[in-house]
């Protein structure tokens, strides 16, 4: 049996090309800002990234594309392993109020059976409007023009709200982990209208270095937040 290259998985994959790609990298991107427990936030960051690569076919050399998902597939595993390790990004049990100031908590509230902070509820109203404005550029494309070409416009749309959704989750956020998800979905966003720019190799491996860099910023900014109560001092 033969090993499917990626242009066989392409082929075997096309009804996903275009703009329900788009669509589908909106809503998991949307997941991955406004959940505020990291499991099923690193599922919809993983799918970010295998989305990203259909996206990134359109722009730059199909292996080139590889490269980029390959490289979120790793990320994600980074993401998964701090998120497993600091409790999937839940605070330590026992805070006193003072301990639950230091670490940046905000008052949370009950939601029928959820339990939210307000700054949940802040960052879930941003991204519904970036979403929602993403969308609506579906109506009139060519705002990016003429860096993105007329017949690619519909990336318009996933790379404004990936830049969006991006900055919503980073300036929303006190805790490490769901900022580096803001901060890995704005560079893959920046990294789709960039590709327009620069389709080498060279630019190809400096932005996967700088996801690398950001997943293990946010490892070790996450360890070290995530201290157990009675080490905070």
């Amino acid at each position: 049996m033969d090993v499917p290259t990626i242009f066989d998985i392409l082929d075997r994959l096309a009804f996903l090309r275009g703009m329900p790609a788009v669509a589908l990298m909106l809503a998991v991107a949307f997941i991955a800002v406004v959940a505020w427990d990291m499991r099923p936030a690193v599922v919809a960051v993983l799918a970010h990234y295998l989305l990203a690569g259909f996206l990134f076919v359109d722009i730059l050399d199909p292996r080139l594309a590889f490269v980029h998902a390959l490289a979120g597939l790793f990320v994600t595993t980074i993401l998964f392993i701090t998120a497993w390790q600091t409790n999937w990004g839940r605070p330590p049990s026992g805070l006193t109020s003072l301990e639950a100031t230091r670490l940046g908590l905000s008052r949370t509230r009950r939601l029928g059976h959820l339990t939210v902070t307000d700054r949940n509820l802040l960052r879930l109203a941003l991204a519904i409007i970036v979403v929602l404005a993403s969308l609506w550029l579906t109506r009139s494309p060519g705002l990016l023009q003429p860096v993105v070409p007329a017949e690619l416009a519909y990336l318009e749309p996933a790379i404004i709200g990936l830049v969006g959704l991006g900055l919503v989750g980073l300036a929303t956020s006190a805790d490490p982990l769901p900022g580096g998800v803001g901060l890995l979905i704005f560079l893959t966003g920046f990294s789709l209208f960039y590709g327009f720019l620069d389709q080498s190799l060279a630019m190809t491996v400096a932005l996967v270095i700088a996801q690398f860099v950001v997943a293990l910023a946010v490892a070790y900014l996450a360890q070290a937040h995530y201290l157990p109560a009675d080490v905070l001092d």
